[in-house]
């Protein structure tokens, strides 16, 4: 088998005899019955990742809040609330998802940077864990809504500590150009001055430094920082909301530090700096990300004197990362053909855009053809969650593989 063709996650989507398999279901038993586009989810890649995350940071005992905004399916947030998992929610409709769900409301963090004054009430009302506030402006408002519901509401700070990331620009979000957080100035005044904030008890300190991040050095600097911060101001560092962003492969030779690796390296200094304040971790794509895979069928192949293209029957509607982040998907055919010819080929959408594609000059088998497979991989983070129905197009079914069973955990829209 050529490395063109391995996949990322051996066991949970691996080739048995050349024909692609989700856990130990065929793919092509899958695109039959429930048709294409198709996401398709590892539970058992889903579990795994949340016990592995679980087990990295264990010597902190932090309540690991899963960001539903990666993937908010209700069977996948199910699976974390058997895993004990809180949810990291950014709006009233993602709060009323968790709550759907089972998920007590003690478990809840509320980040985001515009809340209503109808989701914070809201919010307020179910008693959520705490609120992640992001400026001075959303601060009074929360102080004015909680006296106004006769409770005392728990927050942290959300300090944009200007850290920059070996990530996407448009997912970078703690440097002091972007929206996110409070500047570092602003957070010592609101300490000094926290008494105006009546009804609101601010409990800490939260960061989130990007989306995709490969390596566990900014969350040192971060916390280093943090720590200074706090030292700074005499402030007690009760709650400790790191947030998520810790990356993943997307292609079988990308290197990620595992999340074993991040363990090893920030635990020990929240246990040095933070000793008794809590923990709470959002991760979101590490969770989902590599557990799915979106399945589509060639519509045709077109081939001119300048380029090969497969037009499939997916689009950026579907999956709009390529587009948007210019982001890099492995992309693998359902069979192997017997015959290892490969040529390049641009792997496209029947969206009326050119940046509709999902990967430019693929190596993939020469022989495909109308009606084959295609499996775009770890799509499990921000693919259906990002979809729309431009071009009115439908989104696309969901279904969730457990070894042998599999079930529809959402039915395909149709306009």
């Amino acid at each position: 088998m050529e490395k063109t063709f391995t996949v990322i996650e051996e066991g949970f989507f691996s080739y048995i005899n050349n024909s692609l398999f989700a856990e130990k279901v065929p793919i092509e038993l899958l695109a039959n019955q429930y048709g294409t586009p198709l996401y398709l989810y590892s539970a058992g890649m889903i579990e795994e990742r949340a016990e592995e995350f679980l087990n990295a940071f264990s010597y902190v005992n932090p309540l690991v809040c899963y960001s539903m905004k990666a993937n908010a399916n209700p069977a996948i947030l199910s699976l974390l609330a058997k895993k004990k998992f809180g949810m990291d929610v950014v709006s009233g409709g993602e709060l009323k998802q968790a709550l759907e769900a089972g998920i007590p409301s003690e478990k809840i963090v509320y980040a985001g940077v515009g809340k209503s004054k109808e989701e914070i009430s809201f919010a307020i009302a179910k008693d959520i864990f705490c609120f992640n506030v992001e400026s001075v402006e959303e601060l009074n408002l929360l102080s004015i809504l909680a006296k106004k519901a006769g409770k005392e509401v728990s927050c942290n700070l959300r300090v944009n500590l200007d850290i920059d990331v070996d990530t996407h620009h448009y997912t970078k979000t703690a440097k002091i150009e972007t929206k996110f957080g409070i500047s570092i100035p602003q957070f010592f005044s609101i300490v000094a001055n926290k008494e105006r904030f009546s009804s609101v008890a601010i409990r800490g300190i939260h960061c989130h430094l990007g989306s995709q991040i490969k390596q566990a050095a900014p969350w040192i600097i971060a916390l280093k920082k943090i720590k200074d911060i706090a030292d700074k101001t005499s402030f007690t560092v009760e709650y400790l909301d790191l947030g998520g962003g810790m990356g993943i492969p997307y292609s079988p030779d990308e290197e990620v530090d595992s999340i074993q690796t991040f363990g090893k390296k920030v635990c020990p200094l929240i246990q040095r700096y933070f000793p008794d304040a809590k923990i709470i971790f959002e991760p979101g794509r590490f969770i989902v990300g590599n557990a799915g895979i979106l399945l589509s069928r060639v519509i045709y192949p077109k081939q001119t004197e300048y380029k090969n293209f497969l037009i499939l029957d997916a689009g950026m509607n579907d999956l709009i990362r390529p587009a948007l982040y210019q982001s890099y998907h492995h992309i693998i055919p359902e069979k192997i053909p017997a015959s290892q010819e490969n040529i390049p080929w641009d792997v496209v959408g029947p969206i009326c855009e050119t940046s509709d594609f999902f990967g430019k000059d693929r190596l993939l088998p020469a022989s495909l053809h109308t009606g084959d497979l295609i499996a775009i991989c770890s799509t499990g983070a921000y693919g259906f969650s990002m979809s729309s129905n431009y071009n009115g197009r439908g989104r696309s079914a969901e279904v969730l593989v457990q070894e042998k069973d599999h079930r529809l955990i959402r039915k395909r829209e149709i306009l």
